[in-house]
């Protein structure tokens, strides 16, 4: 049975390795090639090697750093001409070309239906054009920013094209919706759970101290009384959950370190919004101008909070009886459209529930997510809702983008840039102290801070409903709309800041590279990768993706520092060395996966590991059958060979240059593999060994030396080995 796990953990393990086995010493067939120039090296070439690839990151990232400074100014330089004079005449002439197009047309009778329809069609040809126009041309540029460049454009405030821009906005807020449910696909409840010091320890520190901060400022500053402060600081404590998250999906960062811290604040706000909104209310002044007691607020904030809890449990226990058997008798419909609508049905119907709860639409659609991710489905779901998902997010941005006003921005330029430095800068520096409370090193809260620096969506409505209720003035309002969607269009240029200043931070800082305590001592259940070549990469890819946590050492800075870049738990360290297992959390893991170069070095690994935390799985690469049965005694768990795979992937493109049909050559390569695991299982069953592979080999060798194996037991050995090939 352990023969027959282990040659099955090879081919699942080898499928992956296989193309780097070529070019990194690794792999099966040009591993001793490889190992023998990088031995004949001296370390004085390796290192100036590696420092002439540190120099260059360094010079790729001040390049990319001037790059996003002008496309910045790019678009400042746009939005200012268009409010002088020169600006004003081009827009007028565009606007006096389509009216005499249409004088030549004649009049046209425009429907409300009709007029919805144009503006759709509107809507389309923007993002068309100015999407891909903001990619190719400005430095930096994403989709997210021609979004908002492109609602700019045609919103009120430039060429006035639409004018109504709240007759749209309920539409685009459902692609906050789709996207939170998206999240919620990706997710399941039990890694949710994991994050719960992330959502409600982190959270609450970011919001509560940028709150306080901003009340502050308000206060002695801006001449706010007490409760406008209040709501003021608690608007501008929230973030952009739609673009943030974009971005890091943008940039494939949700499962690093500060991806996850990311979400968890931006969840953690969602729920805080609903204490904001009501605290408006609570807050406004009264007509004879007496304030609200702290008692009628603490009331209604008791009240909210039974109300929020009583709704996630009722949406998430109903859920689980419910969404399974539901998918499976529409599943047996067989009709795709009807599984569809059954989608958009559990979505919206959620979402509605939670909002008539007091809470977001966005937080249902997340509960959603989390209850379908636990089923079969979720895989069809989550590629049914993406088309929904891409245009409604695309919408939503350019209603944002229509909040920009070209003439007022002109007019308080000074105010509105210095208004987003302390905002930005406020919440970046409020960022990097929470984060370092809760055990996130100072890059990955640097990089999330960049993230959450800017206002976010849930601003517009705070402000709108602070407006309606006398909390705010409206002068103020206009202004920070502003800031909120200025600021919000800042934040790709932000992410790739925080990517930049990563590289330029760690390139010589050999300290950094190693492991921190507070980054791994809150590790649980997670895997030790020793070795962060091409191998080890594509398997922190793969948990990265699966969010499981990893953290992976290797002694080679420059690979270190690559981990790094991308803000992944690569640190530098020695994983034959007990005392540098430990720093990792060795006695918490689940299990460990050994990927070295070198033979001896994955034994001193297995060694350590079996010696010091012999509860924890080892599972190792074997070079050859002497190494891998070395490994065996040495205490590894499962030992996975790596020729086999690598070596039917040759044959398999070998075979396909003679015009084989795909599907035959798919046959003999699974018989020539089922063949060769009933060998194996064999081979093992006779030996008490996982490994059998090579082992014809062996046995060939050892007929020439002088000790040969009894008679009996090489006919027996035989007979085995017949029998499994018969079967």
């Amino acid at each position: 049975a352990s023969g027959s796990a282990a040659a099955a953990g090879a081919a699942l393990l080898q499928a992956v390795e296989a193309p780097s086995s070529s070019s990194n010493g690794n792999g099966s067939v040009t591993g001793a090639a490889a190992a023998a120039p990088a031995a004949a090296a001296s370390p004085d070439s390796a290192s100036k090697a590696a420092e002439q690839a540190k120099r260059s990151q360094v010079q790729k990232a001040k390049a990319k750093l001037l790059k996003l400074a002008g496309g910045a100014v790019t678009v400042g330089l746009a939005f200012a001409f268009l409010q002088t004079a020169a600006g004003q005449s081009l827009i007028a002439a565009v606007q006096g070309l389509g009216a005499s197009v249409a004088d030549r047309i004649g009049p046209i009778h425009i429907g409300a239906a009709e007029r919805g329809l144009l503006e759709t069609i509107y809507l389309l040809l923007t993002s068309i054009v100015c999407v891909p126009a903001v990619c190719k041309l400005i430095p930096g540029g994403s989709p997210v920013l021609g979004y908002l460049i492109g609602g700019a454009l045609i919103g009120p405030h430039a060429l006035n094209i639409i004018s109504d821009v709240h007759a749209v906005q309920h539409l685009a807020e459902l692609g906050v919706v789709f996207l939170l449910f998206n999240i919620g696909l990706e997710l399941s409840l039990e890694r949710l759970q994991s994050m719960a010091k992330y959502v409600f320890g982190m959270g609450a520190a970011q919001v509560g101290l940028t709150v306080v901060g901003v009340a502050a400022f308000a206060l002695h500053f801006a001449g706010l009384p007490g409760p406008s402060a209040i709501i003021l600081g608690g608007a501008l404590a929230m973030s952009t959950t739609a673009v943030a998250i974009q971005v890091l999906e943008d940039r494939g960062e949700m499962g690093s370190r500060h991806g996850r811290a990311t979400f968890s604040v931006l969840l953690f706000q969602d729920l805080a919004v609903v204490v904001l909104l009501m605290l408006i209310p609570l807050l406004a002044p009264d007509p004879s101008g007496a304030s609200t007691g702290m008692a009628k607020i603490a009331k209604a904030l008791g009240i909210a909070a039974v109300k929020a809890v009583v709704c996630i449990v009722g949406i998430t226990a109903g859920g689980r009886l419910l969404i399974r058997p539901l998918y499976k008798k529409i599943s047996n419909l067989a009709n795709a459209e009807i599984f569809a609508a059954t989608t958009l049905l559990v979505v919206l119907g959620t979402s509605f529930m939670t909002q008539l709860a007091g809470l977001s639409l966005a937080l249902g659609a997340f509960l959603a997510g989390l209850l379908i991710a636990e089923t079969e489905y979720a895989l069809q779901v989550e590629s049914d809702i993406a088309p929904y998902k891409g245009l409604l997010m695309g919408l939503f941005f350019m209603t944002v983008g229509m909040q920009i006003s070209g003439s007022l921005f002109v007019a308080k330029w000074k105010t509105i840039i210095a208004a987003m430095v302390v905002l930005v800068g406020g919440k970046l520096a409020v960022m990097l102290a929470a984060g370092q409370m809760f055990g996130l090193s100072r890059l990955a809260s640097l990089r999330a801070g960049m993230l959450l620096a800017t206002g976010g969506e849930f601003a517009f409505v705070a402000f709108g409903e602070a407006v309606s209720k006398n909390v705010l003035p409206v002068a103020l309002t206009n202004e920070l709309y502003m800031v909120v969607a200025l600021s919000m269009a800042l934040v790709p240029y932000l992410a790739a800041l925080g990517g930049k200043l990563g590289v330029l931070f760690e390139r010589s800082d050999m300290k950094a590279l190693q492991p921190d305590d507070n980054e791994v001592k809150e590790l649980r259940n997670h895997v030790i990768i020793a070795g962060y070549g091409r191998v080890g990469q594509i398997i922190a890819q793969m948990l990265s993706e699966l969010l499981i946590p990893f953290v992976a050492l290797d002694v080679r800075s420059d690979r270190v520092s690559a981990g790094k870049a991308i803000d992944l738990p690569v640190y530098f360290g020695d994983a034959g060395s007990p005392a540098v297992l430990h720093s990792v959390g060795a006695e918490r893991a689940a299990c460990a996966v050994i990927t070295l170069d070198t033979p001896g070095a994955n034994y001193r690994s297995v060694w350590a590991m079996q010696k010091h935390y012999p509860s924890v799985k080892t599972y190792v690469r074997a070079h050859d059958i002497n190494h891998g049965l070395n490994l065996e005694k040495a205490g590894a768990t499962v030992v996975v060979p790596e020729i086999l795979e690598p070596s039917m992937q040759l044959a398999a493109s070998v075979l396909s240059q003679f015009k084989l049909p795909p599907e035959e050559i798919n046959t003999h390569l699974n018989n020539f593999r089922k063949k060769h695991l009933s060998e194996l299982q064999a081979l093992a069953a006779l030996s008490g060994t996982s490994l059998g592979y090579l082992a014809a080999k062996e046995e060939r060798k050892k007929e020439k030396e002088p000790q040969e194996l009894p008679a009996i037991e090489e006919a027996e050995l035989a007979a085995a080995v017949a029998t499994s090939g018969a079967a």
